[in-house]
């Protein structure tokens, strides 16, 4: 269509040339409701929108039917003419149209769009505040800052009103003045007297021309001081600066020129910011030279933070009630890739500083030890992040939670004592995808603290099962050291410090020192036998562990004491058997001859259980092979004279009359057997032999088959003579069944069979693949096979395929179940 329309443009430009295009001019408000009618073409003439790549066709539409040009898009405007779409000055819009018939002319319309005051003058602040010396001159002017107003032409025209705000007056010493260039001022037109009066309040009332007028205002606090009669003028009173969030630190950034006719501190300028946005944190960025005015970066910038600041420079002279000036510098940030991701860490476990956890030992693995968020304030690949652990033995894992957070776990299970493994240190390594790449290095040192979990162990070398031999009728005095015995606990601090007792009932007969040294604490008689029981305990919190240690002490003259007797015992006892009533023991049983008897016996029954099993398996094995075999060699073994069954799930009546002789049969003509049921019986391949063949004559055989072969009924077949056992549904020409038969399974819904009894001479020959399966889930009767006949070879058996049942339509084979052939001796 756009084709269509340009060759019609360059006809009407090179065939109409010397024709006068009209144009119309239709003038329109801006902010105009979308679908206003703009302009209304003759029924009589059809038009189309011509777009020329010149025109504004895109604010408006075309209603062929109506024939209106209706408002498409929104007319703003001051928007249109900041976009340069057209003339501030007078904005114009050029629609065109064409005839659609012959000879084509086009019809320029001309929209003027006229403003419309739908903008309100504002002030920058709501509030201005100066200093003014008394006796200034009258006509003294203070420059003000004008009101904005977006809106164009007569509508952005301002006229001020100054509005005295004073009780008793309602005049002042000032008045409003607007300049030719449209600058304001407020001018001096009576003389100052501070002693009279030391400061005045005014209302500035700014209202534009249009219709209706809009108007807004500001309050004016003007503070009378002693003379100071020049002010500082500025060279620039708006600055605007685009700089590097990169840039260093330093970095000189403008500077503010001004200008004082004064002399002395009056004439002496001093240059403050005292304003800025964002107000929470320019003053961290920019700092100011009081005398020279220059800028200065003293904090890197952040684009992710702030891409922006505006600062307010106030310029003053030092002299007394200066009047000050102010500068506005606009500052952007140009964005930079400086950013490396950020950690936050919360530890579950205590820490003992910042970079220092302390767990303990035995701590289970999968224990979360920290939750760790990570962030980076950079954008794509710059703000994506992976993250590892480095050293750490293995022992902290991260298990991930999302993109930004996860787990700091306990990897594997400590065991201070046994790992000797007292502290490590691992480090976090977080890196984003950036080029190149930024990274954030943790490194953290773990303190395993110890746990009571070591008792005290006697040294077993040391022999405590003394005899002592006193003299004849004599006693030993009391007070003797007997012997020492040593415990040792693998913890530290209060868990390895060692304590001794002696347990009841010979607590009181015996003592025991810090050292294990052994004293009799009373005297001892002859003949007499001690069984001492020497608990070493820790002083370990919450639970104290302990161990007992058994000695033998004789005092007789004879040795009593078996030297071969084994500290048979140590027992591990839990502080909190007193009051928890629980305790865990350790024992080493003692052998004796009693226990290589035991073990005999459990040796000879295992014996004989590996001989009974050995046997079975071999049994089964035996049965497995020597059965399958046989088995084999039976399967493999045929009599020509085998019985077929054939399932046929086509759901019909059968075909077949019930007095079927051998070797012949006929279909009945008074069944109801559709045409097309009766071309879908199966069919096989015409013989003449009535013998068996070997299997090189078989192949033979198989090989002639072609699509050419002669197909006769199954019934008509002179090798095979077919009775009908049974059907479903029923049958009436099944005929009678001499012996006793099993029918097979109901079939499925929505089918039929009949079991077919074939006496077969010689291998099926036919067209068609079919399922044969050797099975003996149905049970047949079988007519007698003769064993001297010829078997089937086994080769013929393992290759031959199944055999083929053609049918004139080509079937699903899901219509025939399958053929079976069983021997009489397998049923």
């Amino acid at each position: 269509m756009t084709l269509y329309l340009f060759f019609l443009f360059i006809f009407s430009n090179v065939f109409c040339k010397n024709q006068e295009q009209p144009r119309i001019y239709i003038r329109v408000d801006e902010e105009l409701p979308l679908s206003t009618i703009l302009f209304t073409t003759n029924n009589t003439i059809t038009y189309r929108l011509f777009d020329t790549g010149r025109n504004h066709n895109s604010f408006v539409r075309y209603d062929a039917l109506n024939g209106h040009l209706l408002l498409a898009r929104s007319l703003d405007r001051e928007y249109l003419c900041s976009q340069h779409a057209c003339s501030c000055t007078q904005c114009q819009l050029t629609i065109e149209l064409i005839e659609w018939q012959i000879p084509y002319r086009l019809l320029q319309l001309v929209l003027n769009i006229d403003d419309i005051n739908d903008h309100v003058p504002t002030f920058s602040s709501k509030n201005y505040q100066f200093n003014l010396m008394e006796n200034v001159p009258i006509g003294y002017e203070i420059s003000l800052e004008q009101a904005n107003d977006a809106d164009l032409s007569e509508n952005s025209r301002i006229n001020y009103e100054l509005k005295y705000l004073h009780e008793k007056n309602n005049d002042g010493p000032f008045e409003i003045l607007t300049k030719i260039n449209g600058a304001l001022a407020l001018k001096v037109i009576k003389e100052i007297d501070r002693e009279e009066q030391d400061h005045y309040e005014y209302e500035l009332i700014a209202f534009d021309n249009g219709q209706p007028k809009r108007q807004s205002s500001t309050k004016l606090y003007i503070k009378i001081d002693d003379m100071n009669d020049n002010s500082v003028v500025l060279a620039e009173t708006h600055i605007r600066l685009n700089i590097s969030e990169n840039t260093p630190v330093g970095t000189e950034l403008s500077r503010i020129h001004a200008t004082d006719k004064d002399i002395g501190l009056n004439g002496k300028i001093h240059y403050s910011i005292s304003n800025g946005l964002p107000s929470s944190s320019w003053m961290d960025y920019f700092r100011i030279s009081d005398s020279t005015g220059v800028l200065t970066l003293v904090s890197p910038f952040d684009y992710e933070s702030e891409q922006s600041y505006r600062l307010t420079v106030q310029v003053r002279d030092l002299g007394e009630n200066s009047l000050a000036n102010f500068a506005t510098i606009d500052i952007f940030i140009i964005d930079e890739n400086d950013n490396s991701p950020q950690a936050f860490v919360t530890f579950v476990e205590s820490l003992v500083n910042d970079s220092v956890i302390s767990i303990h030992e035995n701590t289970p693995i999968g224990h979360i030890l920290a939750h760790v968020s990570i962030s980076d304030q950079d954008a794509g690949l710059n703000g994506e992040m992976s993250y590892r652990i480095e050293h750490g033995h293995d022992l902290i894992g991260i298990r991930t939670i999302d993109q930004k957070s996860f787990l700091l776990t306990i990897e594997r299970l400590i065991d201070r004592e046994n790992n000797n493994l007292q502290s490590d240190n691992f480090t976090l390594i977080i890196n984003d995808h950036g080029k190149p790449s930024k990274i954030l290095r943790l490194e953290y040192k773990i303190i395993i603290t110890d746990e009571n979990d070591s008792p005290p162990l006697f040294n077993q070398s040391i022999n405590c099962n003394i005899q002592i031999n006193p003299s004849e009728n004599k006693s030993i005095d009391n007070n003797q050291l007997l012997f020492q015995v040593h415990a040792t606990d693998l913890d530290i601090g209060d868990n390895g410090l060692i304590s001794y007792s002696i347990l009841p009932p010979y607590n009181n007969s015996f003592v025991i020192n810090t050292q294990g040294q052994v004293f009799n604490s009373e005297i001892l008689n002859q003949s007499t036998y001690y069984h001492l029981r020497i608990m070493a305990i820790d002083h370990g919190k919450p639970s104290r562990l302990n161990s007992t240690h058994h000695c033998y002490i004789s005092t007789s003259t004879t040795n009593i004491v078996d030297n071969s007797i084994e500290n048979d015992t140590i027992s591990l006892l839990n502080n909190s058997f007193v009051n928890d009533k629980q305790y865990f023991q350790w024992s080493l049983s003692i052998f004796d001859h009693y226990s290589y008897v035991v073990i005999g016996l459990f040796a000879l029954f295992l014996f004989i259980f590996i001989v009974i099993i050995t046997i079975c398996i071999t049994l089964c094995l035996y049965t497995m092979i020597f059965g399958y075999q046989k088995n084999r060699n039976h399967k493999n073994t045929y009599n020509c004279a085998k019985q077929y069954n054939l399932y046929d799930t086509l759901n019909r009546k059968s075909p077949f009359t019930h007095d079927e002789s051998a070797c012949s049969s006929k279909l009945d003509d008074n069944d109801d057997m559709t045409s097309e049921e009766r071309e879908r019986l199966v069919n096989f391949n015409s013989s003449d032999q009535t013998s068996c063949e070997s299997s090189d004559s078989m192949n033979k055989q198989i090989k002639s088959i072609n699509k050419n072969s002669i197909l006769r009924p199954l019934s008509d077949h002179p090798n095979f003579s077919r009775i009908i056992r049974n059907s479903y549904p029923p049958s009436p020409y099944i005929s009678s069944m001499p012996s006793v038969v099993i029918p097979p399974p109901k079939p499925p819904r929505d089918s039929g069979y009949e079991t077919i009894s074939l006496m077969k001479q010689q291998p099926i020959i036919a067209g068609r693949p079919l399922s044969l399966s050797i099975s003996t889930a149905t049970t047949y009767t079988s007519s007698g096979t003769d064993s001297s006949s010829s078997p089937l070879p086994p080769p013929l058996m393992n290759t031959f395929r199944p055999p083929y049942l053609p049918y004139k339509y080509n079937l699903p084979i899901s219509n025939v179940v399958r053929l079976a052939e069983e021997e009489k001796i397998d049923v």
